[in-house]
């Protein structure tokens, strides 16, 4: 049983953002098993809501994912948390909120707050991208021990077959994201700008971060840093929003005292 679990979880991992149908015999080539047993774990896969069946294509990820995923965000609570904490970040026209929760070596965008001119960007809602190549991940990542970060970054990279970032300069950016409090990235949309700081969790750890972002052009070199400061406050009033959450889930209920009729 423990085998077929393994097994329907290299299924599931194939899907990608890029590659959100799969025919069978791609899911074999990515996962390495045999097509026959592919087959056979994804009609149980699709019976029980965790894949779907698109006709003449393959298959994708199902309905029963987007409930649990909806459970997870809910008890991280990282959206509620950022919920009114932002209302002081000015945006001009163009500019976004990005609100992205750390898994691992990825970031998952699970917020988007867009103005009454919405542009084109990549960070959708439900979007998972490696941590090391968006402002959001970045900031998460420079919020965790250097050597911590590092393994992430070359797990990721190593999970999706793709080559290893300039580790010294990234590590380099990481260190001036920790004494500014926020880091400045260009480098995951062409023509695209985000100025992100890191969410600590109760744990201490980064749960992720948030950003504003939008076209290069809308951001005046003059302004990044009172930006980047008024980015980095909001992230620290929404850590302290989530720490304080997750500190009241945390203390236990005491039991009813049985009162004498």
């Amino acid at each position: 049983m423990s085998a077929s679990v393994g097994k329907a979880a290299l299924i599931l991992r194939a899907f990608r953002p890029t590659l959100d149908v799969l025919s069978l015999r791609s899911l074999a080539e990515r996962t390495g098993l045999p097509r026959s047993t592919v087959h056979l774990l994804c009609r149980t896969l699709v019976a029980e809501g965790l894949l779907e069946a698109v006709p003449r294509a393959g298959y994708r990820l199902g309905p029963l994912l987007l409930e649990l995923g909806g459970l997870i965000i809910d008890r991280t609570g990282l959206v509620d948390a950022v919920e009114g904490s932002t209302a002081a970040l000015q945006r001009t026209p163009g500019q976004e909120l990005h609100v992205g929760q750390m898994v691992e070596g990825w970031i998952v965008y699970v917020h988007r707050e867009s103005g009454p001119r919405r542009v084109t960007m990549s960070n959708r809602v439900g979007m998972r991208a490696p941590a090391f190549m968006s402002g959001c991940g970045k900031s998460a990542l420079a919020a965790l021990d250097p050597a911590d970060a590092d393994l992430r970054v070359r797990r990721v990279c190593k999970q999706e077959q793709i080559a290893l970032p300039d580790m010294g300069a990234l590590a380099e950016e990481f260190a001036k994201a920790r004494v500014r409090g926020y880091l400045v990235c260009r480098s995951f949309q062409p023509g695209r700008t985000s100025v992100a700081a890191a969410v600590i969790g109760a744990d201490g750890q980064p749960a992720g971060a948030l950003s504003i972002a939008g076209p290069s052009s809308t951001f005046a070199p003059s302004r990044l840093g009172d930006l980047g400061r008024a980015v980095s406050d909001s992230a620290e009033i929404v850590s302290r929003r989530l720490q304080s959450r997750r500190s009241l889930m945390a203390v236990p209920r005491l039991p009813t005292p049985n009162v004498p009729a």
